[in-house]
């Protein structure tokens, strides 16, 4: 933080850093130009916040805050979650937030949770943008995911509910594969009545959409 405390006096300076250690955002009160106090702003972490980025660790997704705040303020607050600190970047713009996303993507999938409207152009370079409640109307409209409750947890159930779902598509899958290898090759081998088959077809179609119904993958 010395290249913001640098430009100012020594108590002034000294409150800049107690602010930027806490977490908090600095912002310095002037009078005729001359500095005259500091006031610290931030939000407080919600109080899901720890159980949920321990929930999608163990998920196996690995964690990183973009930020446009301080370094030093991201920094603390990854430790007071308990995260790597090298798992943040402070002072990101809309532009290095993108190429980070883009970045990650060549690994693997990225979900990408934002609330502003300097995350809206990342949300859409992600695999999967998640806006999140209260955001900007531009993250929301960049978002393919709306959480529409505050917090994290959300975010969990919308994970083990995307997990599920995708479970539900590969059983799907094998079965309608399964099926029609079976019909095809008894048809073709004139164990079954090409008419027949025709016939059971509509219920495979049956059970694949009442196996969807009752899957419930998303639960709240």
């Amino acid at each position: 933080a010395e290249e913001i405390t640098g430009k100012f006096s020594a108590p002034v300076a000294s409150q800049i850093r107690a602010a930027i250690d806490e977490g908090l955002t600095p912002i310095v009160v002037a009078l005729d130009g001359e500095p005259e106090a500091v006031a610290a702003l931030g939000d407080p972490i919600r109080t899901d916040t720890p159980d949920a980025l321990a929930a999608i660790r163990t998920r196996g997704w690995e964690i990183e805050v973009l930020s446009g705040d301080h370094q030093g303020t991201v920094g603390a607050l990854l430790r007071r979650l308990n995260l790597d600190p090298s798992a943040g970047r402070g002072g990101a713009v809309p532009e290095a937030k993108v190429e980070r996303v883009r970045q990650a993507a060549e690994q693997g999938p990225v979900v990408m949770v934002g609330d502003g409207v300097n995350d809206a152009a990342a949300l859409a370079a992600a695999t999967v943008g998640v806006g999140v409640h209260g955001g900007a109307e531009a993250a929301l409209a960049a978002a393919d995911v709306y959480l529409g409750e505050p917090g994290l947890a959300p975010l969990v159930r919308l994970l083990d509910g995307s997990q599920r779902t995708l479970g539900v598509i590969r059983r799907n899958l094998v079965f309608s594969l399964g099926y029609n290898a079976v019909a095809v090759t008894l048809a073709m081998m004139g164990l079954m009545h090409p008419l027949v088959a025709a016939i059971l077809m509509p219920a495979s179609s049956i059970t694949v959409v009442v196996n969807s119904y009752r899957a419930k993958t998303f639960q709240g």
